[in-house]
């Protein structure tokens, strides 16, 4: 009799165990039918990395203080061209010839040392008290129009120049542009894009005049025949029978026969 009771004993514990397997089994497959699992959405995070403004550039290159850029605050869109104008009018200032010459084209660097052998440069930048800077678009793609205004003692002075776009990692360099007669005094506003289009259009009227002649002079004709004299054309019997000879200098020979010396 306890044999019995044991075996039974046994058979229900393990039917208990498999029912107990075949429900969790089951209550999974149904929790995962039911609730399936969403992954969470990944959000990236993007930091904005804060932009050097131009005053901040002019303090980190340590530029003269004489230096003022129109839209100081402005971000640079090429910082590496904007470095490079900065570095420019900095050594204007300090009237340091060797840091100016490498960011000017081979023409300017020409004139650049016969101004310092004539003593020009020393006497053009010795008074500089104050240069005022700013840049537009070029015509080509990248490039930049610069316009630099000095005041020299209490005179003033403006040069405009183009700066490459240094693509292809080419050196940035400043050429300097056509400057028309007293343009300083033609310019007019305070804004460095009007100026420049300005600028510009002087020099393309000044190219344009200088294409036109000064004065036509039209040269009357004279008659130079004696009066009651009339002219007839030569016929061609006339004409010395003559070949051209191929030797300057050498009379060409005729069709006469040549008579014999006595």
């Amino acid at each position: 009799m306890q044999k019995v009771n044991l075996i039974s004993a046994l058979r229900a514990a393990l039917s208990f165990a498999a029912l107990l397997t075949m429900a969790i089994a089951c209550g999974e497959t149904e929790s995962e039918t039911q609730a399936p699992v969403v992954a969470a959405p990944v959000v990236v995070v993007v930091e904005e990395v804060p932009t050097e403004s131009i005053n901040d550039m002019m303090k980190r290159l340590g530029i003269d203080k004489r230096i003022r850029v129109e839209d100081g605050d402005k971000a640079p869109n090429n910082v590496k061209q904007a470095e490079i104008i900065m570095m420019f009018f900095d050594a204007m200032a300090r009237a340091n010839a060797e840091k100016v010459s490498p960011y000017m084209s081979p023409a300017d660097q020409r004139v650049l040392a016969d101004m310092q052998k004539s003593g020009q440069w020393k006497s053009a930048t010795k008074n500089i008290t104050r240069i005022n800077v700013g840049w537009t678009a070029g015509a080509e793609p990248g490039t930049l129009l610069v316009l630099g205004f000095f005041m020299v003692a209490d005179d003033f002075a403006a040069q405009l120049w183009s700066l490459s776009s240094g693509e292809d990692n080419k050196p940035l360099i400043l050429t300097a542009l056509p400057s028309p007669p007293k343009i300083v005094e033609k310019l007019e506003g305070n804004k460095t894009e009007a100026r420049i289009q300005q600028w510009l259009k002087r020099n393309k009227d000044e190219l344009a005049g200088a294409k036109v002649p000064d004065e036509i002079i039209d040269i009357p004709q004279q008659d130079r025949s004696v009066k009651g004299e009339t002219t007839s054309p030569v016929s061609s019997e006339e004409t010395p029978k003559t070949k051209p000879s191929g030797n300057p200098g050498r009379r060409a020979p005729t069709d006469a026969p040549v008579e014999k010396p006595q």
